[in-house]
């Protein structure tokens, strides 16, 4: 951190910013302004161009997955009643904010309005790679965010503080300064920041609530001192004041990108010793496992697979590597090149693998493909490694059959449209499938793609720890003391959830805290009625926390009279989570040992249903190999010699 820029920016009394506007409503503005109202006093409208988009995001039926997003849009879209019980002084001081008294999320097509109302302006638009022109393939196409400047400054009547939030390369801050100054209304001011969003999708929302950083680039002047002190002060109301980190412009553009690029890089390490692993024996998972007990390493993204994906990995080490070779640092160019190389060469390898072990002839035979998302927990498709694998199966003219429980139909079909798929090979030799069973059924082989917990067939132990990067989630949560248990009220099931305490029940978005003594998580089966309990236990002695599984909407959730949860599963696993608050980065699982978790497929089922001999391409790892050779199933892994006994494609 620069201790001069921060020690000068306190000097600079911020200015109160009591409305903000985002100009964009995908999954960078639309999760970011619905936790700012959600924590903050500021009034939040987001807006977009796209009708369809923002008719999406005033209904029930939000245009993006993210486990929480709904709960909390609907409890500050709506101003929903049954949050109602929540109290301001909670002692988990980032589980709860105060309840507005009206709504203070609103979504709108009439950009002009919004923009003249605003104090700041977010710019979270998109920045795909430019597909034309001088840096085609790999510069940023910045269109939209000089679009929307232009905008900004033709509206705007009065001044305003602009904060750069997508993606982008560096000096577009000044570029953002020098069309604002040229355009504005006599006698209105400007003041741009950069504030990059480090969003992980599929955990979003818990990135908002409790951010590892949260960086704000300005310049050192006392104008641009002040205006990030104004934007520190929104984050501040719930982000502790050491988390939020200023810069200089520059230094804040180049953070996200570079970022990004050390993320992509270890995924392609681990993918590049996964070949070696199959080669040699060596187990990927093992190997990965020790390297990142490593406390210089640590265990983060090094998790092997078909290749990375998403928006912005890709998009980002392309916008490196533009720069590079714009300052003709030609050698730093083709490093970061590299790491997309090797993630092309991994899906390429896996495909290869799989056409071997079915006999090197996937013509007439059907691929059943679990997972279309890029990652589980999300629906974004962008940069999949699915589309380039489904493309190479029509390639050599496989039937497909693809799955995946949260993305929709029309969303695959466009994505390997836009790959080049001939609409008619698409149309004979495709088909989009309400259930994995559907999918599985007649197929020669199943290829897992994205690692959804419904897929999984592992055993998960009775208790794993949470990590020991979890330790200041686990202090906070150890200040709560919990006691007896309670009734919980009904009204709580449009929650799904309540914390238990002597004062009484207080809600927190998605949790529900139980009592020290609580017997445990009922999970009732909604085919045979059958109730199951299963144990729930907390490395903090004083309190457990249970996350409500965000697949199941909340009308799906009962309550019982002993102030334990019931949940009804809906295609997913069920109590699946155990965490230390509603901020926290929940990642430790509870689970009996000798019962197959609610939700999860059936493989016994699909083995039923499938071609012999039966093959498994598990692209994840996340699957117990020796239960589906039990079943009779082939299975072929990434980073693993599979039980085919083939030699692996390098």
């Amino acid at each position: 951190m620069d201790s001069t820029h921060s020690l000068s920016i306190a000097k600079h009394p911020p200015k109160a910013i009591k409305r903000i506007t985002c100009l964009g409503s995908g999954f960078v503005g639309g999760p970011s302004s619905a936790v700012i109202a959600f924590k903050s006093s500021v009034e939040v409208t987001v807006v977009d161009i796209n009708v369809h988009k923002i008719a999406a995001w005033q209904s029930n039926a939000l245009p993006i997955y993210e486990p929480g997003l709904y709960e909390i849009v609907r409890a500050v879209r709506d101003d929903h009643p049954a949050d109602h019980h929540r109290k301001d002084h909670d002692s988990l001081q980032n589980a709860t904010t105060h309840h507005p008294t009206r709504p203070r999320l609103f979504f709108s097509t009439n950009i002009d309005q919004a923009i003249r109302n605003a104090d700041l302006v977010f710019v979270c638009v998109n920045t795909p790679t430019k597909a034309h022109g001088i840096g085609k393939g790999s510069a940023a196409d910045l269109d939209f965010v000089e679009a929307a400047t232009r905008t900004i400054a033709r509206v705007a009547t009065q001044d305003t503080i602009v904060v750069e939030k997508s993606t982008v390369p560096c000096n577009t801050a000044q570029s953002i300064r020098e069309i604002l100054a040229a355009n504005a209304h006599p006698g209105v001011r400007f003041d741009v920041l950069s504030n990059p969003e480090f969003l992980a999708e599929g955990t979003a929302v818990r990135d908002l609530l409790q951010p590892d950083r949260v960086i704000i680039g300005s310049l050192s002047t006392p104008s641009g001192l002040r205006a990030a002190a104004s934007l520190a002060e929104v984050y501040g109301q719930w982000v502790p004041r050491e988390r939020i980190i200023m810069m200089n412009l520059w230094s804040s553009e180049l953070s996200k990108l570079a970022a990004n690029a050390m993320l992509a890089q270890r995924i392609s390490s681990v993918n590049a010793l996964s070949a070696i692993c199959e080669v040699t024996g060596a187990d990927v998972d093992e190997v990965s496992h020790a390297c990142g007990l490593d406390s210089r390493i640590g265990p983060q993204m090094l998790k092997a697979g078909p290749g990375f994906g998403g928006s912005c990995f890709q998009k980002d080490i392309f916008n490196i590597v533009y720069l590079s070779e714009s300052l003709h640092l030609y050698e730093i160019a083709d490093y970061w090149r590299a790491i997309i190389d090797m993630n092309e060469h991994q899906k390429q390898r896996f495909t290869k693998r799989i056409i071997s072990c079915l006999y090197n002839n996937l013509a007439g035979k059907k691929l059943a493909v679990l997972g279309f998302a890029f990652k589980k927990d999300t629906s974004d498709t962008r940069e999949s490694p699915a589309i380039t694998l489904v493309t190479n199966f029509l390639t050599e003219r496989a039937r497909v059959a693809i799955y995946d429980p949260r993305v929709p139909q029309q969303q695959i079909w466009r994505e390997l449209a836009d790959n080049g798929c001939d609409p008619e090979t698409l149309k004979r030799n495709v088909s989009i499938c309400s259930s994995a069973y559907t999918a599985c059924e007649a197929a020669d082989a199943v290829v897992l793609i994205t690692e959804w917990d419904e897929f999984s067939n592992k055993t998960v132990s009775a208790t794993v720890p949470i990590p020991k990067e979890n330790q200041r989630i686990r202090a906070a949560a150890s200040t709560i003391k919990s006691t007896t248990p309670m009734d919980t009220p009904p009204e709580a099931a449009d929650q799904g959830v309540s914390r238990l305490s002597r004062s009484g029940v207080e809600k927190t978005a998605g949790f529900r805290i139980p009592p020290r003594k609580s017997a445990g998580i009922v999970i009732k089966d909604p085919k045979n009625g059958e109730v199951k309990t299963f144990s729930t236990q907390q490395s903090s002695p004083d309190t457990s926390l249970l996350l409500r599984d965000p697949n199941i909407p909340p009308e799906r959730t009962d309550w019982s009279s002993l102030g334990r949860s019931v949940v009804s599963p809906a295609n997913v696993e069920s109590a699946r989570d155990i965490t230390s608050s509603i901020d926290g980065r929940l990642r430790a699982t509870e689970m009996t040992s000798d019962s197959k978790p609610p939700g999860r497929l059936d493989w016994a089922r699909i083995a039923s249903s499938m071609r012999k001999p039966m093959f498994v391409f598990d692209g994840r790892n996340i699957l117990d190999h020796r239960k589906l050779e039990a079943l009779g199933f082939r299975v072929e892994a990434i980073g693993k010699r599979g039980t085919t006994a083939r030699e692996p494609h390098i």
